[in-house]
């Protein structure tokens, strides 16, 4: 009875609707390296998520990507974002897309922690994108 119940609770956490997240969330705090990040962000780390934003190429091109930026859809598309306004998402093994213009939701796990290069924070979001809408 026991096992059954805890296979009931594995399975409704695995068919659960994404989190809705927002950059309004994502950020709403001021970031300086190595500060400890707010629990409202962190409690989002490994989970499934779907944001809205603009996709933007990582690296100069043109044609399709594995990986792109989705940035903040308020932001107008003028200026550079802050690290805490950029979602660096990478599309599954072998599958690339075009940049969609106009906003689009991603869906996929959300990683949240600094990643460094050479000891400079390079970014604090990192997403394995399933969809892209």
């Amino acid at each position: 009875m026991l096992r059954s119940l805890l296979l009931l609770q594995v399975a409704a956490l695995l068919l659960a609707d994404p989190i809705a997240v927002g950059f309004a969330k994502l950020a709403s705090f001021e970031f300086k390296d190595g500060m400890t990040l707010p629990t409202e962000v962190t409690d989002l780390d490994q989970k499934e998520v779907t944001i809205r934003g603009f996709m933007v190429r990582e690296v100069p091109g043109s044609g399709p990507v594995s990986q792109f930026l989705l940035i903040n859809d308020a932001c107008g598309c003028n200026g550079t974002p802050k690290l805490n306004e950029i979602v660096f998402c990478t599309l599954p093994t072998g599958v690339t897309m075009d940049i969609k213009t106009g906003v689009v939701s991603v869906t996929g796990k959300l990683y949240v922690g600094e990643e460094k290069e050479d000891g400079v924070v390079i970014m604090i979001y990192q997403m394995d994108a399933d969809t892209v809408k």
